[in-house]
């Protein structure tokens, strides 16, 4: 396993730490340019944070287009990846004196009808200048597009920011995505996750309305939300899984299929 280093901490030591890891992408951005509201900062999670590494692994082509089973086997490589990588390096940090946290897709929560991670980290991402937002909210890097699941690590340590990328990849807001989803869920640069294919198509249908409202309640949201970060773990690599639509990303001019 790579060492961190004791002292100083280049972005030279954190791309090797990745290289042997599968790691696609990374991202080194000073805390300060979070702009996240309180209460969905990284230093309401770490009051002590310095710095927030940023990561990513590109979905493969069968993630989109395979059977399920081998959507299944890519989601479990995925979020396997991510989650090693995002608890080593954690783990080597605090070894090093330095309070860190990893943050993956789980945990969740549910407020006001809307689900949220510990942190959003494809707007953490482009605050740290790592892309930019598309019209349907996901992340744009200017080397895998639009294809990156993501995971982070915040650290107290301080560690020297990524360079600036030179051209920064920008929506043409040409709207495709758009007129691509089936359900009509992106509107205005916002995705209402009530109606979003990528979530409800797991819901069974004769449940669907009843579960949607509970997620609106305050005390059947927090059991939703227990629910949900129980189950949601033994289900993402232990089930089959159908990715059922991603028409919004494979429609996206980001998006490019001759992608491993």
């Amino acid at each position: 396993m790579t060492a961190i280093p004791s002292g100083c901490l280049s972005p030279d030591d954190i791309a090797r730490f990745f290289s042997d890891r599968k790691i696609d992408a990374f991202c080194i951005a000073d805390c300060s340019t979070i702009t996240a509201p309180a209460g969905r900062h990284p230093r309401d999670i770490l009051p002590s944070c310095r710095t927030i590494i940023i990561f990513g692994v590109e979905m493969r082509d069968c993630f989109f287009f395979g059977t399920t089973k081998e959507q299944s086997a890519e989601t479990r490589y995925l979020l396997g990846t991510l989650e090693s990588t995002a608890f080593a390096l954690r783990d080597l940090l605090v070894e090093a004196g330095s309070a860190s946290e990893a943050i993956l897709s789980l945990p969740l929560t549910i407020e006001a009808g809307k689900i949220r991670g510990r942190l959003s980290l494809k707007h953490c991402a482009a605050d740290a200048g790592f892309g930019t937002l598309g019209e349907n909210t996901l992340l744009i890097n200017s080397t895998s597009g639009n294809r990156l699941m993501l995971a982070a690590v915040i650290t107290e340590k301080e560690i020297k920011p990524s360079s600036p990328v030179a051209s920064m990849p920008a929506c043409t807001h040409c709207c495709r995505c758009v007129a691509a989803c089936p359900a009509g869920a992106i509107c205005d640069g916002v995705v209402d996750l009530t109606i979003c294919r990528a979530l409800t198509d797991y819901i069974p249908r004769l449940i669907r309305p009843l579960a949607l409202r509970l997620m609106r309640g305050k005390w059947s949201a927090q059991l939703i939300t227990s629910v949900l970060n129980q189950v949601g773990p033994l289900v993402a690599h232990r089930v089959d899984i159908q990715v059922t639509c991603s028409a919004c990303m494979t429609a996206c001019p980001y998006f490019h299929k001759d992608k491993r």
